[in-house]
Parts: structure tokens; C-alpha cells; sequence
């Protein structure tokens, strides 16, 4: 399981209204900031500060060391851009994915397939309602996976798809190894036809009996 750090939006702000929300996708966004010091902790603060006036919020923001939770994923936030109303604001779970340039954005989008694979078995998402940003209102986000950074949307879906598929695997439990079998002669006979029979009054008896031959 990852590590998730709570730095939450205070209640009751334009950001983070506290409507209530069942989540059925995940929405993946690039933040577009691109300046030096703003990874997933001072996203999170802005949210707790100055952004919390502002109708715009996200779940959670990731770079390559962190993985902050700003809103709660049983309440609502405001990212997807497709109205008050709109599934993906009222649906959706948002994940920003941070392009501050001392952060690896290779190692921060990891972070957010990891994190949308284990936000899927919590909620019951399937990967087909894993989407981005620009199927809720065509915006080009997230920009640097549409781009090709630091890979495809297509690869990006099946990073998530490994990390599910390896956390919801069963435990295997090894096979013990099988117990010895110990075998008692009984006897040895020069005749075929005397081996035979005394096989044949040790199993009248109830005794587990066979021939073998020894050369």
C-alpha cells in the first residue's frame, strides 16, 4: 500500500464545499505549473491558503516523492470543468500530477498510476473509468501524458492496470512438499506363484499387499 500524506482543504470554502460524493472514475490532470517549489505539498497549502476562495480544487496532487490527499474521496471537487452538475466533478476522484522541474515527472506519474490502481480497488472503479481531464471538457490535459511525457496515455493505463492486477492478486501459499511414503517388505520368495499367494492372504486380511520383482 502507498503512503498518503492528509494536508486537507479547509471545510466550508468555495474549494472544498463538502457535498457528498460516491466516486465512479478517476480523472488524471498535469497541474500545467511549471515553476521551481511546486510539488504535491504547496499544492496542497495553496488549497489550504489563497486557492481556498477559488471554486477549483483537486483530491490529491503527486510528484516524485509525495502523494498528498487535499479533499476527502467521499466529497466532491472542483476539476473535471464540465459545470456544477457535471459527472466528472461530481463523480470523479482528481489526481494532479505535478511538472515542477526539480521533481522527476516519470517518477510522479508512477506515483499517480500507483495511486489510481489502489484508489480503484478501494472504490470498485474499473480501468475503463480511469480517463483524463479532456474527456470532461476537451480541455488538452493532462498535457505532458497527451504529449507523450514522460509516455502515452495508452502506457500510462497500463501501468495502472500492473499495479492493480499485482495488488488484487490472491496470496499464494506454497505447495508443501509431499510426505514420504515408507514401504515394509514382508517377505521374499523364489517362486512367482508363492509370492502371489501370500500377497493375496495379506490383502484377506486387509493388509495393503503388492509383487515386486527384484533382479
Amino acid at each position: 500500500m502507498i503512503t498518503i500524506t492528509d494536508l486537507h482543504a479547509r471545510p466550508g470554502t468555495p474549494a472544498r464545499p463538502g457535498s457528498a460524493m460516491t466516486p465512479q472514475y478517476i480523472t488524471i490532470h498535469n497541474t500545467a505549473n511549471q515553476n521551481r517549489g511546486a510539488g504535491a505539498v504547496n499544492h496542497a497549502k495553496y488549497l489550504r491558503g489563497a486557492g481556498a476562495k477559488h471554486t477549483v480544487s483537486y483530491h490529491f496532487a503527486v510528484d516524485d516523492r509525495t502523494i498528498v490527499r487535499i479533499i476527502p474521496e467521499n466529497e466532491i471537487a472542483w476539476h473535471a470543468g464540465d459545470g456544477a452538475n457535471g459527472t466528472g466533478n461530481r463523480k470523479s476522484l482528481a489526481i494532479e500530477i505535478c511538472e515542477n522541474p526539480e521533481s522527476s515527472l516519470a517518477d510522479a506519474t508512477e506515483n499517480a498510476a500507483r495511486l489510481t490502481a489502489e484508489l480503484m480497488q478501494r472504490h470498485h472503479i474499473p480501468l475503463a473509468n480511469v480517463v483524463q481531464h479532456n474527456h470532461w471538457s476537451g480541455k488538452n490535459c493532462p498535457r505532458r501524458i497527451r504529449a507523450g511525457e514522460p509516455y502515452s496515455w495508452d502506457t500510462f493505463l497500463a501501468h495502472v492496470s500492473s499495479y492493480y492486477n499485482n495488488a488484487c492478486a490472491p496470496n499464494k501459499q506454497p505447495t508443501p512438499p509431499s510426505s514420504p511414503l515408507y514401504t515394509v517388505q514382508a517377505g521374499a520368495f523364489r517362486s512367482k506363484e508363492n509370492a502371489d499367494a501370500y500377497a493375496a492372504t495379506l490383502k484377506a486380511k486387509g493388509i495393503d499387499a503388492f509383487v515386486s520383482v527384484k533382479r
